[in-house]
């Protein structure tokens, strides 16, 4: 009996380290993907403050060619990879607001000529739809971390 005790407590010992290195290695991918999701949330909340400030800069001062040399081509790529990385009903519909505010932003600006109400609306419009994005990524990034 002595042998099969022993072959019955290896047998279980290896187990059990199985099924920890598992449980371990299911929490490290949890978190790796939660680190990717706040990634791409702050690329996409940076870039669109980056846009934002643009148009301000040359709003306010006068400064030539910032909307136009701003990179669209990230702010396409980082939001691509969020809706990838998340199924979050909330956050992609923050972020759809907060790209669609942008464009509606952005298309009023370069027109040229600019009604002060009208522009008003719209870059409080960005502002707050930037600020309701942030909101929701650190819920959407958070509940990515305490998911089981």
């Amino acid at each position: 009996m002595g042998v099969w005790g022993t072959l019955l407590a290896t047998i279980a010992g290896a187990a059990i380290a199985l099924v920890g290195q598992h449980l371990a290695k299911r929490s490290e991918e949890k978190t790796r993907l939660a680190e990717l999701l706040l990634e791409q949330c702050a690329l996409v909340a940076a870039s669109s403050s980056d846009f934002q400030h643009r148009v301000w800069e040359e709003r306010m001062l006068s400064l030539d060619d910032r909307v136009s040399n701003w990179d669209l081509s990230a702010q396409r790529l980082a939001s691509a990879r969020l809706r990838i990385l998340s199924k979050d009903r909330v956050l992609l519909s923050a972020l759809e607001e907060m790209n669609k505010a942008g464009q509606q932003l952005g298309s009023y600006w370069r027109r040229g000529h600019v009604d002060e109400t009208e522009y008003a609306a719209r870059w409080d419009r960005y502002s707050q739809a930037i600020e309701s994005f942030i909101v929701a990524s650190g819920k959407a990034v958070r509940r990515r971390l305490t998911q089981s």
